[in-house]
């Protein structure tokens, strides 16, 4: 049973992943091609923007992955970045394709990430009721205790 949920997991992550980087190219292309179309920010602001996202986006997922082996073990971790938001890796993915779509002035790229979060938000929601039935009143506590889903204060 574990096994087929891995490749079944494996699977839907190789299209997400594919998707995401099929827009970013996308939106590379049509950047050189057209130009920032419709997009508001001055260049500097987009530019220093998106690399602040992006870092953050980066270093969240570093630190994700610092806790992967325990987290696929089966435990339940609420210690490191767990602590703040319970979706950290999300919202590493979060934050990264909307710093991508600063930093290419890309309207395309802006408009992915935001059904890239409504995606994730959906998924978020499966699995966190996936965690109740596994974790029960210990997870539905930590729910409790940490109210962000993605990002503190905001979402």
């Amino acid at each position: 049973m574990v096994k087929k949920e891995i490749k079944e997991e494996f699977g839907w992550s190789l299209i997400y992943i594919s998707s995401i980087a099929s827009v970013i190219l996308l939106g590379v292309y049509f950047r050189v091609i057209y130009g920032p179309i419709f997009f508001p920010l001055p260049i500097v602001v987009a530019f220093f923007g998106g690399v602040v996202l992006v870092l953050c986006g980066g270093v969240m997922s570093f630190k994700w992955h610092e806790l992967k082996d325990r987290i696929y073990s089966g435990e339940l971790v609420t210690e490191g970045l767990y602590k703040y938001v319970r979706h950290p890796h999300y919202s590493s993915i979060i934050l990264s394709v909307f710093g991508i779509s600063l930093l290419l002035q890309s309207l395309l790229i802006f408009l992915f990430a935001i059904l890239n979060t409504i995606i994730l938000n959906e998924a978020a929601k499966r699995e966190e009721k996936h965690l109740i039935k596994t974790f029960g009143n210990a997870y539905m506590e930590y729910m409790a205790r940490v109210r962000w889903r993605f990002i503190p204060l905001l979402f």
